[in-house]
């Protein structure tokens, strides 16, 4: 519970800071700029407490199985959770209330986007990027703890274990004041949450929730506990924080931070590869529960472009909600 006051204090800290300075947006470009490098630091950190944990290493095989499908199992926990919200308020698959008559243009969009011909979306070249360099430190990190430090230091882990624990606390610090930063200097969080209205939040919760609850049953089949299971499910593709919060629990919780780190990268490339292909098929309002919290950045662009416009909104608050309850539940569920 410190540490959950600590991360939520450095968040909301650095959102204050940011929404009173926005002025000069410019001049702290610096802070918005340290993410990455940040998120760097942590993964190789993580890479490294996974290179050095035989539990990890010798089942990576069956790690990679589970992580598939408990994300499976989440995505279409949420996509479920959602298709029931929306039929219970009475609205078709792109959002328009059945009982009552879209406006002309949003019928006119809806044509348009069924009629389109399905270009694939494709990550720009940065996020391809950035995405490569963290499962590149993941591995040399993960290569360096097995071969140097376990091989070749064996008897300094003991010391690794709390210095790189303790190493963790502090870059998650770090990360949750460059996240409530950046959000502070976007100032767009309250407008879209009134934009949503109190009625539409039912579809956030509804994704986070089915998440949650679906995910954590598929989980549970594999052998890990409640509390194990909760944590993975509830990172909803945050695959910087939540296994590194579950790593930092203890060395005994490897296996479910390498799932979580794995599940959570398939789950945002799932919404890059999955949201324009079955968009017109499934739904609109379901696109926005595949990605998690990339929902609000990196899928937002293309939720516009396969569903309608209005739909983003849905979008950042779906991943905005998932954002939240992941800082405030996997630490909760760990007990740190």
């Amino acid at each position: 519970m410190g540490l959950l006051l600590l991360y939520w204090s450095f968040m909301l800290a650095a959102y204050i800071i940011a929404a009173k300075n926005r002025h000069r947006a410019d001049k702290l470009a610096f802070v918005q700029r340290a993410l990455m490098p940040v998120v760097y630091i942590l993964v190789l950190i993580m890479g490294l407490r996974m290179g050095v944990n035989e539990q990890v290493t010798s089942n990576l095989g069956t790690i990679g199985v589970q992580s598939l499908i408990i994300t499976v199992f989440a995505v279409v926990g949420s996509m479920l959770f959602i298709t029931g919200v929306r039929k219970i308020m009475g609205m078709d698959k792109y959002g328009n209330l059945k009982t009552k008559v879209g406006s002309k243009a949003d019928a006119e969009e809806d044509k348009a986007i069924e009629s389109a011909s399905g270009d694939e979306q494709k990550l720009s070249k940065s996020d391809i990027q950035s995405t490569c360099i963290i499962l590149g430190l993941v591995v040399v990190g993960m290569l360096a703890g097995y071969f140097i430090i376990a091989g070749m230091m064996p008897q300094i882990l003991d010391e690794f274990d709390v210095i790189s624990g303790h190493s963790l606390t502090v870059f998650l610090c770090c990360l949750l004041f460059c996240v409530g930063f950046d959000l502070g200097m976007q100032g767009t969080v309250i407008s879209s949450i009134r934009e949503v209205g109190v009625r539409a939040l039912a579809f956030p919760f509804a994704a986070v929730i089915g998440s949650i609850v679906i995910g954590t049953a598929a989980s549970m089949f594999f052998g890990f506990t409640m509390r194990e299971g909760v944590a993975i499910s509830a990172g909803f593709g945050w695959y910087t924080y939540a296994p590194t919060v579950i790593a930092s629990a203890g060395s005994e919780y490897m296996v479910a931070s390498a799932v979580s780190f794995m599940h959570n990268v398939i789950r945002e490339v799932s919404g890059i590869v999955l949201i324009p292909i079955l968009a017109k098929k499934i739904g609109y309002l379901e696109m926005t529960g595949i990605p998690g919290v990339a929902a609000m950045d990196v899928c937002m662009p293309i939720v516009e472009r396969s569903c309608r416009h209005d739909t983003v909104v849905y979008s950042f608050a779906v991943g905005l909600l998932m954002c939240i309850v992941t800082s405030l539940l996997v630490p909760l569920a760990m007990g740190v």
